[in-house]
C-alpha cells in the first residue's frame, strides 16, 4: 500500500525522488530545501484560498487553538482572537453552559440598554455586552473558520487532505522552464479532487440543512 505523506520532511522527500530521483533530500539550510519549503506553503495558500470553498480541515473551535481568551476574567469585556481566526461558524458564544447569542457589530446601537447575554465580534476581540457583571473563571468557547497553518519545521503536518497536491505544484513550479506541463495536470486533478471530496458527505447522510429543532416542537 502507498504511503500517504503528511509531514513537510515526507514532501521534501517525494519532491527530491520526482525531481532529482535521489534517495537523499535536501535538509533544512540548503538553499533547494528553503526554497522547495516555500513553495509548498504557497501551495498551501493556493489550496486554503481556492474561490467558492470551505474546506472541513480549517473548521476548528476556540479550545483547539493555541492562543486566544478562552477564560473570562471578572470586569473584563473584550478577549482576544486566536490569530488564526478568519470567520465565527456559529451563533453563539457558549461561556460554560450559558449561551451568548452573537449580534451583528452594525447593529450594536439598537442593543445599548440591552441587559441581554450577547456578544459581538471585532476584527482581534470578541466582545461581551458591557451592561453584564462579567465574573472570572468560565470558559468561553465557540466554533470558527480558520486560517491554515503554515509548515516550518520537518515535522510539521498538512492540513490538506491530499498533500501530493503540494508536492506536484511546488514540482510544477520547479520544472515550469521545461514546458512540462505534466506536474501542473496533476496537481490541478489532485486539487479537484480534494473539493469532490469536501463535498461529500457521510455514507447514508442527507446532503442538506437539518433543522436541529426538528418535528414535533411547535413546527
Amino acid at each position: 500500500m502507498a504511503k500517504v505523506i503528511t509531514t513537510l520532511a515526507n514532501a521534501i522527500s517525494s519532491i527530491n525522488t520526482l525531481l532529482e530521483l535521489d534517495s537523499t533530500p535536501p535538509t533544512s539550510g540548503d538553499e533547494d530545501y528553503t526554497v522547495w519549503t516555500n513553495l509548498i506553503n504557497i501551495s498551501v495558500n493556493i489550496w486554503e484560498n481556492e474561490e467558492g470553498t470551505l474546506w472541513k480541515e480549517l473548521f476548528t473551535d476556540l479550545t483547539s487553538a493555541s492562543d486566544g481568551g478562552k477564560t473570562t476574567v471578572a470586569g473584563q469585556y473584550a478577549y482576544a482572537l486566536p490569530t488564526n481566526f478568519r470567520f465565527l461558524n456559529s451563533g453563539y458564544v457558549w461561556v460554560d453552559d450559558t449561551p451568548f447569542t452573537v449580534i451583528k457589530i452594525e447593529d450594536l446601537q439598537l442593543y445599548e440598554q440591552n441587559l441581554g447575554n450577547w456578544v459581538y465580534f471585532t476584527e482581534t476581540y470578541m466582545n461581551f455586552n458591557p451592561n453584564l457583571t462579567i465574573e472570572g473563571g468560565s470558559t468561553i468557547k465557540y466554533n470558527y473558520y480558520k486560517d491554515a497553518t503554515a509548515l516550518t519545521i520537518s515535522t510539521s503536518t498538512f492540513e490538506m487532505s491530499d498533500p501530493m497536491f503540494a508536492v506536484y505544484y511546488t514540482l510544477a513550479e520547479l520544472t515550469k522552464e521545461e514546458g512540462n506541463q505534466e506536474a501542473l495536470n496533476i496537481a490541478t486533478q489532485k486539487l479537484e479532487a480534494m473539493k469532490t471530496k469536501n463535498e461529500m458527505t457521510a455514507m447514508h447522510q442527507d446532503n442538506t440543512t437539518i433543522n436541529p429543532v426538528g418535528d414535533g416542537f411547535g413546527y
